[in-house]
């Protein structure tokens, strides 16, 4: 299989057929009664295709995969408000990502968890994603001794999906594809060239991961995990209760917490951790207050405790990371 037998059923191809637009030079322009911004396909070859979303709609849309057993080779890799936008800047002012509609990530699945696709009404869409087949990423990889999580990824054989949050590396690398200005001749050698950075960044970041035994996943599954996930991030300066979230995913405890941490790569708590820190990095970076009053924002009474969490998060201390920043 490759894209040139599943055409037809792109996402770009099925939005267009839906809104009654035509495409444009591979851009899906969205009208102005539908909502504002694009959808941008870069045809790299018949294995691997690139999209960058930009968009917010003024309805929700639904779209269903059709055929997607013929697709059961083919990786989605995506990398979620990875760009800021105007929309960011206005929702935050203070700086924090306190929900999953700003929420940085990158992640990689196989398409058959991904048969309904939901466009939400009113959240800005700011996206990379790479469609890739298994036989043409094991090619790049170009090993016989992958690690398990590579194996499961590149054999086709199980449903997979891992996440991780953006690196600063991510961010930057998708703001050259988004503002690129590229000869039309040298488009197809450019953004293969920046596609496969990408995934590199990504595999470098779950290739830290110690798994050994790697559980099949399914659509009910990640739903719950996500669900989760979000409960844990809805207030940031509340540590999660392990026993308030079993109830709250109807799963049991171990189930829980292996799931857990074959998705996002880490335990629930140190997922939490980790994420509170990474918005304190950000403040810091972006030098919108003193670290001081970021360690309160981020619910530290003791700022010391503040600074030990975040060197061991972050690798660095608030005052030094401040100074790298500049």
């Amino acid at each position: 299989m490759d894209f040139n037998d599943i055409e037809e059923g792109a996402l770009i191809n099925l939005l267009a057929r839906s809104f009654g637009v035509p495409l444009e030079n591979g851009v899906l322009n969205f009208p102005a009664e539908i909502g504002s911004g694009y959808i941008r396909r870069l045809k790299i070859n018949h294995k691997m295709q690139v999209f960058i979303r930009n968009f917010e709609l003024k309805k929700e849309r639904r779209v269903i995969r059709e055929n997607i057993e013929n697709d059961k080779n083919l990786i989605i890799i995506a990398f979620h408000n990875i760009f800021k936008t105007d929309h960011y800047k206005e929702n935050n002012t203070s700086g924090l990502l306190t929900s999953k509609i700003n929420l940085p990530s990158a992640l990689i699945s196989s398409v058959s968890l991904d048969r309904e696709i939901i466009l939400p009404a009113g959240m800005k869409t700011s996206s990379i994603v790479i469609a890739i087949y298994s036989d043409y990423l094991k090619e790049l990889l170009n090993s016989q001794e992958n690690s398990n999580l590579i194996q499961t990824i590149v054999s086709g054989e199980q449903s997979f999906l891992f996440e991780e949050i953006v690196s600063p590396e991510m961010q930057e690398l998708a703001a050259k594809i988004v503002n690129a200005n590229v000869p039309d001749q040298l488009q197809g050698l450019y953004f293969r060239a920046k596609a496969e950075l990408l995934i590199y960044l990504l595999l470098v970041e779950l290739l830290k991961r110690n798994e050994t035994s790697l559980a099949s996943i399914n659509a009910a599954d990640v739903k719950i995990m996500y669900r989760v996930r979000d409960k844990i991030l809805q207030n940031i300066n509340e540590p999660p209760r392990l026993e308030d979230l079993v109830l709250f995913s109807g799963m049991s405890k171990s189930k829980l917490q292996n799931l857990f941490k074959q998705v996002f790569g880490d335990s629930i708590y140190n997922y939490y951790q980790s994420f509170r820190m990474r918005q304190a990095a950000d403040m810091i970076r972006e030098e919108r207050i003193s670290v001081s009053q970021v360690g309160y924002i981020m619910g530290f009474s003791n700022l010391s405790h503040f600074s030990r969490m975040f060197e061991k998060h972050i690798g660095f201390k608030p005052k030094r990371y401040a100074q790298l920043s500049k």
